[in-house]
């Protein structure tokens, strides 16, 4: 039996990329996580948070280095021992992020997967963080930044890759090729996410034919997305973002 395809203008969509933080869940999931580990980390608490703060500022401007921000994130990552960042991922899910895992985002990602499309999350945070809340969604396949691990499950405060902005774009066409695909399919393809830091995908893929969606978007993507006749869905208007 063939395999029903989730369909835009008559055209069948073979991979639909979500982004996180904003777009699938009103609450910044990286923000909310590295608090949690900044309220146990002790010495250097406030300094760290200073940093932390300055990062999601720059974020917001579009100007955040992601080289820099992933050497915070890892450096604080790999100041706790595996097992108590276990315990603390537990309580940070249960209390930062299921309340936030709403029907709306969760049936939209169902209507792409029922409908054959293959679902990807695409997001800037790293896997350890962001994995559990994959699930929560149904999300098998995660695009994400990679923290280094050693052989026995520690971290290393180190990272092997990033996943942000552009390289979001060669992320996303390698998955599609690891999957037999090209970037030909990108015309089968559609991207959702919130933020301007996300333009170069979104313009990826619509520059291909794609379906580029600016999700609960920000001023400067609404803007965008207005300008080039993108579709624009709010899926959290009764709910405050972050």
């Amino acid at each position: 039996m063939a395999r029903t395809q989730s369909r835009y203008k008559g055209r069948s969509v073979k991979y639909a990329f979500f982004d996180l933080d904003g777009t699938l869940i009103p609450v910044d999931s990286s923000i909310l996580w590295a608090e949690t580990l900044l309220s146990h980390v002790g010495k250097d608490e406030k300094q760290l948070r200073a940093e932390r703060i300055q990062y999601d500022v720059d974020y917001k401007n579009g100007c955040l280095d992601i080289n820099k921000f992933e050497d915070f994130e890892m450096k604080l990552l790999a100041r706790f021992p595996r097992r108590e960042l276990d315990e603390l991922r537990v309580q940070y899910l249960k209390r930062d992020i299921m309340p936030h895992v709403l029907p709306i985002a969760v049936d939209l990602v169902k209507k792409y997967r029922e409908a054959g499309a293959r679902v990807v999350m695409i997001t800037a945070s790293y896997r350890y963080a962001v994995e559990p809340i994959a699930e929560l969604f149904g999300i098998r396949d995660l695009i994400c930044a990679e923290p280094e691990e050693k052989p026995d499950g520690e971290f290393t405060g180190r990272w092997i890759s990033e996943n942000f902005a552009t390289q979001k774009v060669v992320n996303a066409e390698r998955f599609i090729q690891k999957c037999g695909g090209s970037a030909a399919d990108l015309k089968e393809s559609a991207f959702f996410s919130d933020s301007m830091n996300d333009f170069p995908l979104l313009d990826h893929v619509a520059r291909h034919g794609g379906k580029a969606v600016a999700t609960n978007p920000d001023d400067r993507l609404r803007s965008t997305a207005q300008e080039r006749h993108w579709e624009i869905l709010e899926l959290f208007s009764e709910h405050k973002l972050f």
